[in-house]
């Protein structure tokens, strides 16, 4: 019997760059994330020379979201604490560095990377053994290039991208489902994710993560701030603590129900969806005045409800059977008045 999907799903805060260069908001990011059930705190680990050249409109930013190691390095510390896995996004060999030194097991490569082979290489030279590979924005010829390079980590496709927020029609999650299909067998230890931007004040917040579910995603990737009110940066898509709650505890239940299945006649069906095939069964009676030694056939039986016990409820036992006993009509056929096969 092969199961077919996993009911396991890791649900990643993502704290981007909500901690604004401010060890403190990170801690409480940190926390806040670990409360509210996410198995991951992500974190945008920017050094501003990383990302762009200083004549950049937005370099001045990203040197204010810069931090010492040793804060970095407090805060592995934090998330050991509170009981959340920290997971990083890197941009260069320097970024990349210090996660590994920090015993970062996860590290997400951004979708403007997906085409960087130089940056792919070094990852794939680390000692880093699982990435998570943004995938928005990206062909399908860029995102297995990069595969090719990273064949030897543990890659999570990450699909699914920010558009402050993400329409609901622009995700494409069918994308999911297209992928996993592809790479059955040829990319095994290539697994599918997605970033969820819904906007936060619509139902979908907590619902288009079942959709992906659904499509096979195994990582769900959603925004945290400690509250959208402090407008603090990437909040646009991000939900507070108390809805990311919420949002777990939905996530978990989707992938749940979603659940395994396998290739048996009953499907691997659980003890209560027996007892529930048990008891929503009719009874074999007949349909009209049956003499003994009648060869039962189907216009013989009929199925209804009845207060006897030992009753049958399967017409595929009764058919072909000789009566040991006559059966008066609508009166249930039992397995003792069932004989050999004529």
């Amino acid at each position: 019997m092969t199961p077919t999907p996993t009911t396991s799903i890791e649900i990643v805060a993502e704290l981007a760059q909500g901690f604004e260069g401010n060890p403190g908001l990170a801690r409480l990011l940190i926390n806040a994330a670990a409360a509210s059930g996410a198995d991951a705190a992500k974190f945008q680990l920017v050094y501003a020379d990383e990302l762009a050249t200083p004549d950049y409109k937005y370099y001045d930013l990203f040197k204010t979201l810069e931090m010492d190691d040793a804060i970095w390095s407090g805060l592995a510390a934090d998330a050991v604490k509170a009981g959340i896995k920290l997971y990083l996004d890197v941009f260069g060999q320097r970024s990349l560095d210090l996660a590994a030194r920090l015993g970062v097991t996860t590290v997400k490569l951004h979708g403007t990377d997906i085409a960087n082979a130089g940056f792919l290489a070094q990852v794939a030279a680390s000692s880093v053994p699982r990435v998570m590979l943004g995938a928005g924005g990206a062909h399908l010829t860029e995102v297995e290039t990069a595969l090719d390079l990273l064949r030897d980590k543990q890659v999570i496709v990450l699909l699914g991208f920010q558009s402050y927020p993400t329409p609901h029609e622009d995700n494409q999650i069918a994308r999911v489902r297209a992928l996993t299909e592809r790479w059955k067998g040829s990319r095994g230890s290539v697994t599918l994710g997605f970033a969820d931007h819904a906007p936060p004040e619509e139902g979908t917040r907590f619902a288009l993560a079942g959709t992906a579910i659904g499509a096979g995603a195994t990582l769900i990737e959603k925004h945290l701030t400690l509250g959208r009110n402090m407008k603090l940066e990437d909040h646009e898509s991000a939900l507070n603590p108390d809805e990311f709650e919420e949002f777990s505890h939905i996530v978990r239940n989707c992938a749940s129900a979603l659940g395994l299945t396998v290739t048996s006649d009953d499907f691997g069906m659980s003890e209560a969806e027996k007892g529930y095939r048990k008891m929503i069964r009719r009874h074999v009676v007949a349909t009209r005045d049956l003499a003994v030694g009648t060869i039962l056939l189907p216009e013989h039986l009929m199925l209804k409800r009845a207060g006897a016990t030992d009753v049958i409820t399967d017409l595929d036992l009764a058919y072909g059977k000789r009566l040991v006993r006559a059966v008066t009509k609508n009166a249930p056929v039992l397995s003792a008045d069932l004989g050999n096969t004529q």
